[in-house]
C-alpha cells in the first residue's frame, strides 16, 4: 500500500511538530535549573521598614497593691509635745541627755541675734553641753520658758528678749543668764561651772 505524498507531508510535519515540542520542554527545563544568578527587583517607590517597638512588660499590679496597701496602714506622723513636764519640749530633752544645756534666745531677722547664737552653739560645743535656740516670737516656746524664770533673781532676768544666752542645769534650774551677745568663751565657762555644781 503506498501512501499519497499528501499523507506523507502530513505525517512528517505530525513528526517534526512532537520533536519540536519535546525539544521545547527539554529547552524549558534546562534553563528553570541552571545557576545563573537571578537579579534583585527594585521597587519603584522604596518604603523604609520602622524598627519594630520593644514589648511593654505589662505593669506589676502585685507591687502596686502592696504599696497602697502598706499605705494605707501606715500611722499618721505623731505630734511631738510643744510642753515637757513644764518646759519647752527640745529644752527638756536636751536635758535627758547632757547635764547643762545652754539656751539661746533671738529676735527673727536681727543679724546681731544670728551671731550671738552661733557664738552660744561654739560656746556649747566647747563645754560638750547641749545647745537649744529659740524665737522669743514663739508663742508655745516663750510661755513655758517664762513659767521656768518666775522664780528667777531679778526682774530682768525673767523677760523673754533677744539676744541673751540662758544656761540651765539638771533637772530645770536656770545657772545663769547673759544678756545680749556673750562671746564663746563665757558661754563655755558658764557651761563649766554649772556643770560642777551638779556634780
Amino acid at each position: 500500500m503506498s501512501l499519497s505524498p499528501r499523507v506523507r507531508i502530513l505525517a512528517a510535519a505530525s513528526v517534526l511538530a512532537v520533536l519540536a515540542l519535546v525539544g521545547g520542554f527539554l529547552l524549558l527545563g534546562r534553563s528553570s535549573t541552571s545557576n545563573a544568578a537571578v537579579e534583585a527587583i527594585k521597587p519603584l517607590h522604596p518604603v523604609k521598614k520602622k524598627a519594630a517597638a520593644p514589648a511593654k512588660k505589662p505593669a506589676q499590679k502585685v507591687a502596686a497593691k502592696i504599696t497602697v496597701k502598706h499605705a494605707a496602714k501606715a500611722k499618721p506622723a505623731r505630734k511631738l509635745p510643744a510642753v515637757i513636764n513644764g518646759m519647752p519640749a527640745a529644752l527638756a530633752r536636751a536635758l535627758r541627755s547632757h547635764g547643762v544645756v545652754i539656751v539661746s534666745l533671738y529676735t527673727p531677722g536681727a543679724s546681731v541675734d544670728a551671731m550671738a547664737t552661733e557664738e552660744a552653739r561654739h560656746g556649747a560645743t566647747l563645754a560638750g553641753a547641749g545647745f537649744v535656740a529659740f524665737s522669743v516670737g514663739d508663742e508655745k516656746v516663750v510661755s513655758p520658758l517664762a513659767s521656768l524664770l518666775t522664780g528667777a533673781p531679778t526682774a530682768a532676768d525673767r523677760v523673754l528678749d533677744g539676744p541673751a544666752v540662758l544656761v540651765f542645769h539638771r533637772p530645770s534650774s536656770l545657772f545663769v543668764r547673759f544678756n545680749g551677745f556673750t562671746d564663746r568663751d563665757t558661754v563655755a565657762q558658764a557651761a563649766v561651772n554649772a556643770a560642777a555644781l551638779g556634780q
